[in-house]
């Protein structure tokens, strides 16, 4: 006989699998790796789900097929999850957290910074997960463990080792993530009013939505995890008490080819209900915004009809680029053009009052811009970024590090970098600094020499 979770798993499976695709196309999209690698694993344990639900659906034992092959597959990948979800966790809160960083605050990360950042991805994304499944031989004390409904299962050994190599360090990983997960609350807290100001100046695809929408989502799954695994863990000790000496000729002996198989009498594992609720929860998170409805529209052939002011995404500026720093300088190249052409156009008798204000802002305007020039951006406005992201000359890489000659008309992009003082270069960021003098606004000019009458 056929339980009912065994209809009932595979099928709620099945519709978290399709709420997770929009989600993960659009973080495919970003580029945002951890968060491409989490849901990827909720991906594969909901897989895991079907399979077994459809091949073991009763506690008909002696008709069960022995799963040789695709057992001892499974039980490696969910030794990986166990620690490569709260990996993936630690990395979205120290992403979040170094956006949120005044004091490393740049327009461009430096080489180092860029290859540290990747390091600490593949670390908690790839390397921590395989050496979970490279040392899983060493306390595996049968190959599997076979349950109706739930399927393969993994079988420790009762011994010191396991809780060394394997019980403790999903609970290690899931304190360091709520570390991060603190720390970036105290700065939202603290830097709040200019919480708009930093993500502009940050060199990331994130705005306000997108910003609290991932970190809501990482906040929730840590606060479910994190007692799971504290249960976890003093479960598994209290069960293999008495521990017995770790012995490799024990743990791999006779028995450890036997596969056990015992009855589910209708009951799933608690655990294979996380990526179930994992999935559901992505799509409310990111499934139902703006730039999944354009994506949306995109699919079903309708997005012409959505032209013009209707395409606009409140969450944001449209980021179409090949990676962070082309929506970067199409962020600033937005924010600059909105101003200057709002000034131009609508009052061009203020445009020297306007050019004066911004010189003494540490910005700089052009105060006669050309007619024939304006034209050329309103009909075509992204011709300049196609031309700034080009290779500059020697000339124009000069005329990027410094300050351009007021008196010359030039077009300008500015760029708000903010930066908290501190007491020595090593000092702690939690330092007091009250208010806005703690701040300083640093304005960056990138100027290119006018050439779009080409």
């Amino acid at each position: 006989m056929t339980y009912a979770l065994a209809v009932i798993v595979p099928l709620l499976s099945i519709l978290s699998i399709l709420l997770t695709i929009p989600p993960l196309l659009l973080h495919w999209k970003n580029r945002n790796v951890p968060v491409i690698s989490l849901i990827c694993w909720f991906l594969c344990l909901n897989l895991f789900n079907i399979i077994n639900a459809f091949i073991w659906p009763n506690d008909d034992m002696e008709n069960w097929w022995s799963g040789l092959g695709l057992c001892d597959v499974e039980v490696k990948v969910m030794i990986a999850s166990y620690v490569a979800v709260p990996g993936n966790l630690l990395c979205i809160f120290r992403s979040l957290a170094c956006v949120m960083d005044t004091r490393r605050a740049m327009l461009i990360p430096s080489k180092q910074q860029r290859w540290w950042n990747f390091g600490m991805e593949v670390l908690f994304c790839v390397i921590v997960p395989a050496l979970a499944m490279a040392t899983h031989i060493f306390y595996q004390a049968n190959r599997y463990i076979l349950f109706g409904i739930s399927g393969c299962v993994n079988s420790f050994d009762e011994s010191w080792v396991s809780l060394i190599l394997a019980w403790v360090w999903p609970l290690v990983i899931c304190l360091i993530a709520g570390y991060y997960c603190s720390l970036v609350l105290y700065r939202l807290h603290r830097y709040r009013s200019q919480f708009g100001d930093i993500l502009q100046s940050s060199n990331s695809n994130l705005n306000k939505s997108r910003f609290m929408r991932l970190f809501v989502l990482s906040f929730v799954m840590l606060l479910a995890i994190i007692p799971v695994q504290i249960f976890v863990v003093y479960k598994n000790i209290d069960l293999s008490l008495p521990w017995h000496s770790y012995s490799w000729k024990v743990a791999h002996g006779p028995h450890w080819d036997e596969i056990p198989k015992l009855p589910s009498h209708g009951n799933a594992f608690f655990d294979r209900w996380f990526p179930i609720i994992s999935g559901v929860m992505f799509f409310i998170f990111f499934g139902c915004g703006r730039d999944a409805s354009r994506m949306y529209r995109r699919f079903l052939r309708l997005d012409h009809s959505f032209t013009g002011t209707h395409g606009s995404s409140v969450d944001g500026p449209r980021s179409n680029g090949p990676g962070p720093m082309s929506s970067r300088v199409r962020l600033l190249f937005q924010k600059s053009w909105n101003s200057t052409v709002g000034t131009y156009a609508g009052n061009p008798t203020t445009a020297n009052d306007r050019s004066f204000r911004d010189m003494e802002k540490g910005a700089v305007s052009s105060p006669e811009p050309q007619r024939e020039q304006s034209v050329s951006w309103l009909k075509h406005p992204w011709s300049f970024l196609n031309r700034s992201l080009g290779r500059p000359s020697s000339s124009n890489r000069a005329r990027i590090i410094s300050f351009p000659n007021p008196s010359a008309p030039s077009n300008t992009v500015s760029a708000n970098a903010w930066a908290g003082s501190s007491q020595s270069r090593g000092s702690n960021d939690f330092t007091y600094m009250p208010g806005k003098e703690g701040f300083i606004q640093v304005k960056r000019d990138i100027s290119q020499e006018s050439e779009l009458q080409r």
